[in-house]
Order: C-alpha cells, then structure tokens, then sequence
C-alpha cells in the first residue's frame, strides 16, 4: 500500500511516503506560521526524489486535529487539493493518536497533552500493547491545573507550565500519520473526502502554538 501523508498540527510542518508500513520518504521542519510557504515545497521534493507521478497513491492522510487553527487548515486544504487533482481518498489520523504512536510510552494507562494558548491544553488518555496504542477516551480541552499530574505522559509545548511535573516532549510526525492511516485504512479512510472539517475541538479562542 502507498500512503501519501501530511501533518502541520503544530509548529512542525512534515511530509512523508509510506509504502507497505515503512517510511520511503520523510521531510519535516519546525517552522512556526510558516506551514502555507512551505508544504508546497516539500511536496515538490518528496515528489522528485521517489517519483511520485509514477506511483499508484491508494489514499492521503493527513493530521486532523487537535491543533494549531491555521496549521491544520493548511495541511488539509493542501490535502484536499491532492485528493481532488488525483482522485484519491483521504484517511484522517487524529493528532493525540498520532503523539501517543511517536512517544514510545509502555504504559497501562498515560495521558498525551498538546499546548493551546494561554494555560489551555488538548488531552486525552491512552493505553498501549503489542496490538499498538488506543485511546481510553475522547480528545478533551481544559486548562493545565484542571487534570491529574501524577501519572505517565508525554505533551507538545507545554514547558512553560509545568511546574513539578517532567513528561517528555513528543511531537506528531507525518511518519507516524502515514504509518497509523495504513494500519487503521479500513476504519478511518473516506473515500468522499470535501466535506471533511478540522477537528478544533476548543471552545476557546485559538491562539498559535509556541
């Protein structure tokens, strides 16, 4: 299977082909506000160095949220124009999964955390075993103070509040974006993809990601 993957949900911005569940091809940056510029042009590289044009894409995937507002508008209207242009459907992988793929936690239970704005966070719980990593509930937004720090986990961007805490940094990959579309492509793929929407999940005014 070729899988065409994409993820700027956070200040990284990445691009990556998975063909029968291994990366060929990986190019990721961390490139604040800058997703619009520079998506295209790893597009343009991915495609000269693996020949792309001349491979047959089974679907995209892309990174669909939570996230930064404007990363996760870019990447799935950049999407969307590939899925349009080749006829291709679109498998959206959702970002905490993704987090908790890359964070190599072996745990019964840990919580994946990503920085909103000011002390605001997405959440959500997971666990893992030899079959992979599965959420235990639904992505949740709230402030840091609000949820449980006692436990195992792993965040993106939330260093400046943590006080006693020490979880490690994982941010999401679209390595990891493509690797998940492949292993879930039955469950997750839609094959009428336009009408597909961000997962923003905040009530809040969304600031970006620092």
């Amino acid at each position: 299977m070729n899988i065409l993957a994409i993820d700027t949900s956070t200040d990284w911005c990445g691009i990556a082909l998975i063909q029968n569940e291994k990366c060929k091809y990986n190019i990721e940056e961390q490139i604040p506000r800058k997703h619009a510029e520079k998506l295209p042009r790893f597009y343009e590289s991915l495609r000269d160095q693996t020949n792309l044009d001349e491979l047959n894409l089974n679907a995209l995937a892309v990174s669909i949220g939570p996230g930064s507002f404007t990363g996760l508008r870019v990447g799935l209207g950049f999407t969307k124009g590939l899925a349009f242009a080749k006829e291709l459907p679109i498998i959206p992988v959702p970002t905490l999964q993704i987090m908790a793929a890359n964070s190599g936690l072996i745990k019964d239970e840990f919580t994946v955390m990503m920085y909103s704005h000011r002390d605001i966070i997405y959440y959500q719980r997971f666990t893992s075993s030899n079959i992979g990593y599965k959420p235990i509930n639904e992505e949740k937004v709230g402030s840091w103070n609000s949820i449980e720090h006692t436990e195992s986990g792993t965040h993106y961007g939330c260093e400046k509040l943590m006080a006693n805490e020490t979880y490690p940094s994982t941010h999401p990959s679209a390595e990891m974006t493509g690797l998940l579309a492949e292993k879930n492509f039955n469950d997750w793929v839609l094959e009428n993809p336009y009408a597909l929407e961000p997962n923003y999940i905040s009530p809040f005014e969304l600031g970006p990601i620092k």
